[in-house]
């Protein structure tokens, strides 16, 4: 071990400082103060006042001074380049009510490192030569590097919170410089050669003819011992001021709301709120500097910069509400894919502390959140009620000729047929299925014509899925035809009691054959039954239905259901295009 590191290592003292001023000079500072004399003291510099409330998501300049005695410069640089300092912020928690937050009692603690840098000795140092009386223990030197702590927020909850920096230094001592020693490559004299243990075997004839000479050297086959580890190098402690503890709170608080806009717009859109908060046991005032949202992929707009400009004052209390409006790029609007339509939103705001007029703690808040700009699954929960609702809402639209109809039923869209929820109880967005009907061309009687279907499983889970058409009944109008008087007429009303009614009276019959009316299908349907599936999540499946028209005029599908197996869960679409056929003779 060099003398020179031990003694550099035995005169040194470490600490750190964390000055009051954010901007301050610290050789100038250092220049006309006193600093420490004695090495138990708290800090070797006492002249500058120092922090003693200190605020989560702050960027604050901490300074590590290093006193050692200076002998020679040459020596100093080379001890230096060979010192290791690290400084550390734990977050821990303290007494709610302790009248002095610096005293720190030992113990286990829950903390959390929410900052952890090391010193650059590469760096030059500020040097401030202190002017000793005492000439035989020669003059001090203190040596200061600067560093940028950001105190991010600890991961955990803590009980009136506290910030500590813990200081770790050591010194590795320097090498001395040796002459290298050229290995030798011959063994060294009178060491016996390995024992040889195939040696009764060179007289075999065998080996001889062959010319193998048989050799097996001891070592071979004896225990190995594995090289011990090669010894650390020995490292010196550097000696290091008790640690002091700073009150901290959080300067803001700020939090995100999404809101999914309303609108027929191509693009899916994101109303975005950011609120910021000031606690009421801030001590000072705030001013907001910037706040800022980017999103990967789109556009993130603000939509109140005419309102709140910055920069802001905020006091303790106040709070401010920064709207956007995000929209991303190439959104996919048709797909059901959890990831594909997520993007990622960066917020960063910045602020100032005005706790006096030399003291302005820096805060800067960065963190990033993923956005999803997909279609809701079930938005139909929390829908309006019927009381909200249509009450004269048509059953079908007609479709004039040579146009195309589309109806969609999409788990975007709110049902409001209230036949289909009567029936089976159940709509489309309740087993997360869209389905569109779409049909193109003239309609001719006796010519089949087709609707095109389009099926979109938006749901978790696989469907199986049966269609079938519903045709539309006619009502019939009750007849009154003249009623013939009964068999058993008033001839026998004095004989009631004693002769009972016949099982099945003529009239009655008379009377059900006159009102029986035989009623003529005038649309039927040609794909009886239509099985789908099964469908994966997000999986789409497209197929045709074929009607076929036997009368003239609007013709109407009572409705289609859609029935899964599974599940057993049925739904009726009641939503369809009117068909208005034509005759040939008018087509013609």
């Amino acid at each position: 071990m060099s003398t020179s590191s031990a003694e550099f290592a035995e005169n040194s003292v470490l600490d750190f400082l964390i000055p009051h001023a954010s901007e301050v000079d610290i050789e100038d500072a250092l220049g006309s103060s006193e600093t420490a004399r004695d090495v138990d003291d708290s800090a070797l510099i006492t002249s500058i006042p120092q922090r003693n409330l200190l605020f989560f998501d702050e960027k604050i300049p901490v300074y590590v001074v290093l006193r050692t005695r200076y002998l020679d410069e040459t020596q100093l640089k080379a001890n230096i380049s060979s010192l290791a300092i690290i400084l550390e912020a734990h977050a821990i928690s303290t007494t709610p009510h302790a009248s002095h937050p610096g005293d720190i009692q030992q113990g286990n603690q829950t903390r959390d490192v929410i900052w952890s840098g090391k010193v650059n000795v590469g760096e030059d140092p500020i040097i401030v030569v202190e002017e000793s009386d005492d000439d035989d223990n020669g003059q001090n030197v203190l040596l200061i590097w600067k560093l940028i702590a950001f105190l991010t927020r600890p991961r955990i909850r803590l009980q009136a919170p506290a910030i500590i920096f813990k200081l770790s230094a050591s010194l590795q001592p320097l090498k001395q410089d040796k002459q290298p020693v050229r290995p030798d490559p011959y063994l060294p004299s009178g060491v016996p050669l390995p024992v040889n243990l195939l040696q009764s075997l060179e007289d075999d004839p065998t080996l001889k003819t062959k010319g193998i000479v048989p050799r097996l050297s001891d070592q071979r086959l004896s225990r190995t011992i594995p090289a011990s580890q090669a010894p650390r190098p020995e490292t010196l402690p550097i000696k290091i001021i008790s640690r002091k503890a700073f009150r901290a709170i959080p300067a803001l608080s700020a939090r995100m709301k999404y809101h999914k806009a309303s609108g027929a717009g191509s693009k899916p859109t994101i109303i975005a709120s950011l609120d910021i908060e000031i606690p009421a046991f801030a001590p000072s005032v705030l001013e907001l500097r910037a706040v800022k949202l980017q999103l990967t992929e789109g556009i993130a707009q603000d939509m109140v910069h005419d309102i709140l400009k910055l920069p802001m004052q905020c006091r303790p209390r106040d709070s401010a509400s920064f709207l956007y409006r995000l929209e991303p790029h190439n959104a996919l609007t048709d797909t059901a894919s959890i990831t594909s339509n997520a993007r990622v939103l960066e917020v960063s705001i910045s602020a100032v502390v005005l706790v006096s007029s030399l003291c302005r703690p820096q805060i800067e808040m960065r963190w990033r959140t993923s956005v999803d700009f997909s279609a809701t699954v079930n938005p139909s929960f929390g829908k309006a009620g019927q009381s909200m609702q249509r009450t004269n809402r048509p059953a079908s639209l007609p479709t004039p000729p040579g146009s195309s109809f589309r109806i969609s039923q999409s788990a975007g869209s709110a049902k409001n047929s209230t036949e289909s929820s009567r029936n089976n109880g159940n709509t489309l967005a309740d087993i997360g299925i869209t389905i569109a009907f779409s049909a193109t061309g003239e309609v001719r009687v006796g010519e089949p014509f087709r609707w095109d279907i389009f099926i979109v499983n938006r749901s978790p889970k696989t469907r199986k899925l049966v269609i079938t058409v519903i045709p539309k009944r006619k009502r019939m109008e009750s007849k009154n035809p003249a009623s013939r008087p009964s068999s058993s007429a008033s001839n026998h009303v004095n004989k009631a009691k004693e002769i009972a009614d016949p099982v099945t009276d003529e009239n009655i019959l008379y009377t059900a054959m006159k009102m029986h009316s035989t009623e003529h299908a005038q649309l039927v349907c040609l794909s009886t039954d239509m099985k789908i599936g099964p469908l994966g999540p997000g999986a789409c499946y497209a197929t045709e239905l074929r009607l076929l028209p036997l009368a003239s005029g609007f013709l109407h599908v009572e409705a289609v259901r859609i029935v899964d197996v599974a599940s057993g869960e049925a739904v009726d679409v009641h939503d369809l295009p009117d068909i208005e056929a034509l005759d040939r003779i008018l087509a013609e």
